[in-house]
């Protein structure tokens, strides 16, 4: 007997599915769903033309000529790698002391006020997640998957690492900068990717404040059962992030024994 109601699928599984991430049988139930649920084949299509607004409005033409001119004065050396996210200690932000203290202490209240009952069940170890966070006047708002963003907002990331054991954080924009913010600032050189928390959802020490790179902010969270060359991660996606018309939903091609998860920021003007 059908059932009369069935979970509603979010966009990320959905993307997902679109880019061939989920497991064979997810992807053969959710194939089943859309044919099935006009309303749900709707927003698939939906999600592709989202994407190809974005690109429409920063060719990958353009981008990419922009990403070679980059590297080409970064190998004469005339150019020292600019971040992109400006980290922002929140003891340093302009507040009294005091209420730099309560803003920090937001991000974990406001979390747990916010957090609906499916990501409760994250909490206890069933996936491993990357989130975004975005300060606002009263402390701090989980971001969703595809939530636009602008320049000048400042967000903190925090990640669930249930099974993970070691990991990086990276993040690439719509100009195809490699930014890393676990290890915090890593841009090259011998370095091993840092043991991952696994207490609960950990929450970066840092938060960054977006510039006015154009598109997108995509951050991933790379991980494995074992430590790895923080170069592993780095090298592949810095190759992803030289192809905007891949970097906005693509993967990262890693090698077999590291995985990953992202979260995708739409830049609006």
């Amino acid at each position: 007997m059908k059932r009369e109601t069935e979970e509603r699928v979010s966009d990320l599984s959905l993307e997902q599915y679109r880019l061939g991430e989920l497991s064979a049988a997810a992807a053969a139930a959710l194939a089943d769903r859309i044919g099935r649920d006009p309303a749900l084949a709707a927003r698939l299509g939906s999600l592709a033309a989202s994407d190809a607004e974005i690109l429409a409005a920063h060719p990958p033409a353009v981008a990419a000529a922009d990403i070679r001119r980059r590297l080409a004065v970064e190998e004469r050396g005339e150019e020292r790698r600019a971040r992109r996210l400006r980290p922002v200690r929140f003891s340093t932000l302009a507040f009294p002391a005091a209420a730099a203290v309560l803003l920090t202490l937001s991000l974990f209240l406001v979390r747990d006020r916010i957090l609906p009952v499916r990501d409760a069940v994250r909490l206890k170890g069933l996936e491993t997640t990357l989130s975004v966070w975005r300060k606002t006047g009263g402390g701090a708002e989980r971001l969703a998957e595809g939530a636009v963003a602008r320049a000048g907002d400042v967000v903190q990331l925090s990640y669930l690492a249930a099974g993970a054991r070691y990991g990086v954080i990276l993040s690439i924009d719509g100009r195809g900068v490699v930014t890393f913010h676990l290890p915090e600032g890593w841009e090259g050189g011998p370095a091993r990717s840092p043991a991952l928390d696994t207490s609960g959802e950990i929450t970066l020490a840092s938060a960054y404040e977006l510039d006015d790179a154009p598109a997108f902010e995509r951050f991933f969270l790379v991980y494995g059962a074992g430590p790895f060359e923080v170069s592993a991660a780095a090298e592949p996606a810095r190759r992803l992030a030289a192809r905007p018309d891949s970097a906005l939903r693509g993967r990262i091609s890693l090698p077999r024994t590291l995985r990953q998860v992202s979260f995708l920021l739409v830049k609006g003007r």
